[in-house]
This record gives structure tokens, sequence and C-alpha cells, in this order.
């Protein structure tokens, strides 16, 4: 994949120095071209490739959770008031012996101790004015089921979203090739309405020549103008867009809609290419991108029951912790040099299992083992519509090939017909009309070969799609 990768960059960055040297040129593009193209630059192409560094960078993230991790910490206290603490008056006061001592001084001497009463409660503030701490922090995670199992499910998700680059080409390399030849075939639509109004142009001025000599009458030409104008009017629509379906292909390819843009296929030459293998091949779902991702998620569910499971295992970590406090008053600044610090270091180990949760537990293995159900059923329904859409995808080109032939037959037929009709017309046997209608049914049967080449190329590319690695 990665080869492949490389190989369509290399050809992006080629073609884009080539426009660059050019930039005031035309742009000139082949239908492989702006796929390659598609590929580098489209926003689709550009989102998922963005969501695949995001994935990678999940992975690495939890696996960083493993990890040693260290963290540092300085806290500041100033108290505007020490928080004042009281107790019983007598909770701090003298031992019996010292009290009976006492006593028997003041009874041999005859000197009362005149001790005041007591108040009931004592006030007392602890601590200095300024505290701080300075520590460091340091942990380790020696084990956690969820942890093993969540490294595991975001590589899953990262192997995911890198398959949803090749599902993404894949659509990328279709939607381009349907706008490309789309702009062609409107391209040609243009070019035969101009046939068709030359012709129509030229016999309106032979028959108004005509009716001006009274060889006619004049509402035969003035039904060829009304013939005219009217093409006149379509051939600006169809202007317009072949403009718009320009504009398209640029957006599809991720570049500027404004850029001039000349396409150097044609539909001829597009439709004379060889049957794609996917006609004759057998659909192989095992590489279709879209159900490989499909399968990942399903292996994400299978990996949340496992989680869920995990849960109820012990998680154990390691943590060490240094840290010193330093206590101030206002008359010595908290961080003066040579005041004295409060070291303090411990070491310890974290265990924490849960023992009962009342089966909340149990309920949330359960549903994922539901969401595991729900994965099921839509793997198997993204393969059932994967055949069906192979399936349909090649009736549709097998038809759209019939159809081509048809109308590949019907235009030289009708180009042997004018043929004919132009040599009676010289050799004074065939009217004008006849002329005219053999005309007209050329160009209706051009006309009909481009819808066919179109059906013929945008069937091709359903059909690549729908087994892109058959």
């Amino acid at each position: 994949m990665m080869t492949r990768i490389f190989s369509q960059s290399a050809a992006a960055v080629a073609l884009c120095c080539s426009i660059s040297q050019g930039a005031m040129a035309q742009l000139s593009l082949s239908l492989e071209q702006a796929q390659t193209l598609g590929v580098e630059q489209a926003y689709a192409m550009q989102r998922v490739r963005i969501d695949v560094e995001v994935a990678r960078r999940n992975v690495k993230e939890l696996l960083a959770t493993g990890l040693p991790q260290v963290n540092t910490s300085f806290d500041f206290n100033h108290f505007l008031d020490i928080p004042t603490q009281v107790a019983p008056a007598d909770a701090f006061g003298f031992p019996s012996y010292l009290i009976d001592f006492l006593g028997d001084v003041s009874a041999e001497t005859q000197v009362p101790l005149n001790a005041p009463p007591p108040e009931p409660i004592s006030e007392f503030q602890f601590g200095t004015t300024q505290t701080m701490t300075v520590g460091v922090n340091a942990s380790q995670l020696l084990f956690s089921g969820s942890y093993l199992v969540g490294v595991k499910a975001a590589k899953v998700l990262a192997d995911a979203k890198a398959l949803a680059v090749d599902a993404t080409e894949v659509e990328t390399r279709r939607l381009v090739a349907d706008a490309y030849v789309t702009a062609l075939a409107a391209v040609a639509n243009v070019e035969t309405l101009d046939r068709a109004l030359s012709l129509v142009t030229s016999s309106e001025q032979e028959l108004r020549v005509l009716a001006d000599e009274g060889f006619v009458e004049s509402v035969d030409a003035d039904q060829l103008t009304l013939t005219r104008q009217s093409l006149e009017r379509q051939r600006q629509t169809a202007e317009l867009q072949a403009a718009f379906s320009k504009k398209l292909l640029l957006f599809q390819c991720g570049l500027d809609i404004n850029e001039p843009v000349m396409l150097t296929d044609n539909l001829v030459a597009l439709t004379s290419v060889a049957v794609p293998e996917a006609v004759s091949a057998d659909l192989n779902l095992d590489a279709n991108p879209v159900l490989e991702e499909q399968r990942n998620y399903l292996a994400l569910a299978e990996l949340d029951v496992l989680n869920r499971r995990a849960e109820g295992l012990p998680q154990v970590a390691a943590f060490y912790s240094n840290s010193a406090q330093a206590f101030r008053d206002p008359d010595f600044p908290a961080l003066e040099e040579g005041g004295k610090w409060y070291p303090s270091q411990i070491v310890g180990l974290s265990v924490n299992m849960p023992i009962w949760t009342s089966f909340g537990g149990r309920q949330r293995v359960e549903k994922a083992k539901l969401a595991v159900l729900t994965a099921e059923s839509g793997l198997a329904q993204m393969e059932s519509a994967a055949r069906l859409e192979f399936d349909n995808a090649r009736a549709t080109f097998l038809d759209a090939q019939t159809a081509l032939t048809n109308a590949e037959q019907q235009r030289d037929l009708a180009s042997r017909i004018l043929t004919r009709i132009e040599l009676g017309h010289k050799e004074g046997v065939r009217s004008s009309f006849e002329l005219n209608t053999a005309q007209n049914q050329l160009l209706e049967a051009e006309g009909n070969l481009i819808g066919a080449q179109l059906a013929w190329l945008t069937a091709q590319q359903r059909l690549i799609a729908s087994n892109p690695r058959p």
C-alpha cells in the first residue's frame, strides 16, 4: 500500500510541477491525470489522511499513559487570617500532680492561689502567615487490563482508518471519472449542436432566397427560423452545462474551479479501451476496502467486550513523591535566602479493584456483546449489498455495452445514408428535403451515440468501483 501511495504521490507531484511551470497556460488533463490529482488533492482524500494521522497520534497518546509520568508542583499560600482552632479551656490544663503540689503549698503558707475562673472555650492559632510547597511526583502504571485492551483497540482503529483511505480512493476515482466523462459529453453536445445549427442556418438561408423568389412559401423558411432559434437556445444552455461540468471536474480533483482546463481525452478513445476485468472476474469480498474497514469495526466491538470485562481486574500503579515546605511570617519573606525547608518523601503502591457494582459491570459487558451482534449484522448486510451492487453494476455495464454497439451502428448507418443522399442531391435525383432529413438523422444518431458513450463510461467506472480488487 505504501509503494502504491508513493508512486501516486510522485505522479501527482510531477503533474503539479508541470502545472506550476506554466501557471498562466491552460491546464491540460487526461482522465488518468485527473484521477491521479483527485487521489492526491481531493477534499475527501485530504480529510481521510488527516483521520489516519489522528488515529496514529491516538495510539501514541494511549501508549504514553502506560509509561512513567512525572509532574512538578508549586504552591504558595498567604493567610490573610490564620485559621483559628477552639478547644475546651481545660484541654491543656496543668497535670494533676502539679495541681496537688500547688494546693499543698497554698495550704501550708495560707496564701490563696487566687486563680481566675477558667473560660469555657479556649482559642488557638497554629501556623505561619506564609507557606510554600515545592514537589516532584512520579507514577508508573504497572498493570491495567483496560490499558492493554485499549492499546490493541487503538491500533485496530488506526488500521481501519488506513483502510478508509483505500475506500475513499476508489470512490474518488469514480467521482473524478464521472465528472470527466460528463464534461466530455457536454463538450461533444455543444459540437453536435454547432453542426446542427450550421445545417439549419444554411437551409434557412436557401429557403429564404427561394421564398423571396416565389418558389416556396415563406412559412417553410419561418419554420426553419423557429428551429434555428430553438437550437441557439439549446446551444447556449449546452455551453453553460459544459462550463459547469468542467468546474465540477476541477472541484472533484481538489483544484481551483475557476482555472481554465482542457480535456485531452475524448469519448471515442475512452470507449475503445478493453473491457474491465471486473466483468469476467468473480467478486472478491475479502479485498474490498469498505468491507475490510467494517471487519475492523467488528473487531473493535469485540475488543470492547474484553475491555468491559477487564474493568473488573485490579489496576496497579507505583508512585513516588518528593516535596519540601517552607513556613514564613511577613517579617521573613517566603523566598528568603537561607530559610529552612522541611522535606518530605513518599513511595508507594496503589491498587484499585471494584468489589461490588450491583451488577452494573455485568450489564456493561452484555451491552458490549449486543454491539458485537449489531456489527456482525451490519457486516453481513454490507457483504450482501456489495454482491447486489456488483451484479447490478455488471448487468448495467453489459446493457450499456450493447446500447453503445447499437448506437455506433446507427451512427454509421445514418452516415452512409447521408453520403448516398448527398451524392443523389448533387446529381439532382434527391431533394433538399431528403438531404435535410438525412442530415438531421445523422445529428440525432450522433447525439444518441454521445449518450451511449457517457452511459458506457459511467457504468464502467461503477463496475470497477464495485469490485476494485478482482
